[in-house]
């Protein structure tokens, strides 16, 4: 690593139940080789009460002047969904390196066009589970050969807020258009922890259920 800090400027750090708040800010004050040089939110008030609160030199009420700002070596996105597509672009347009929460796009057709764009230029998602010590180590273990030829696997997980009742702030996953339902969220995280551990998904023949219609 260079011994200058990557400077990082997050949008969508509001200090009101952002994931940016309860993840990322706290991931970055732990790591000496970045810097939180700059917090973007839709309004100036969030924006600069965000900026306080988490220590940023700089807040944004406008997101693309973060984006175009010299100062940002940077940009994470991470906001909901169906905004992903334009502020992934901008940032990648502006040459600027950038971390997109997951899903990356709202349809499969936007993950396609961020995921061409991006070029040469230094790109991540969100998709944290494969960097999970645990994750990593059986993945470790399957490599080496230290249980043979595996034929085959169970994999279990848990998730929130999918079910016949949820209040009213988790609304959002249970929209198609959001591009944040249980598919995209919780099976992708799961589905690319199964990629990391036992190898590429190369086949797939799939059966679901919707349990609830109705929420």
């Amino acid at each position: 690593m260079s011994s200058t800090p990557i400077r990082v400027g997050i949008i969508g750090a509001d200090t009101k139940a952002s994931w940016a708040g309860a993840s990322h800010i706290p991931a970055l004050a732990a790591q000496p080789d970045f810097h939180l040089a700059g917090v973007a939110t839709r309004h100036e008030e969030s924006a600069r009460g965000a900026a306080e609160a988490f220590g940023a030199e700089r807040w944004f009420a406008d997101p693309y002047a973060l984006i175009d700002d010299p100062s940002i070596d940077l940009v994470t996105v991470a906001v909901k969904v169906p905004a992903h597509r334009e502020l992934v672009l901008a940032a990648l347009a502006a040459n600027k390196a950038v971390y997109a929460e997951s899903p990356l796009g709202a349809t499969v057709a936007q993950t396609e066009e961020m995921a061409e764009a991006a070029g040469s230029l230094h790109t991540a998602i969100g998709l944290q589970g494969r960097l999970n010590p645990s994750v990593r180590r059986a993945a470790e273990i399957i490599a080496e050969g230290r249980l043979g030829r595996l034929l085959s696997a169970r994999v279990a997980a848990t998730t929130f807020g999918n079910g016949p009742e949820s209040v009213s702030a988790y609304e959002y996953f249970d929209k198609a258009a959001s591009g944040a339902g249980f598919l995209p969220i919780a099976a992708g995280h799961v589905l690319d922890v199964v990629e990391a551990v036992l190898g590429d998904i190369t086949e797939i023949d799939a059966r679901t259920e919707l349990l609830w219609p109705q929420v």
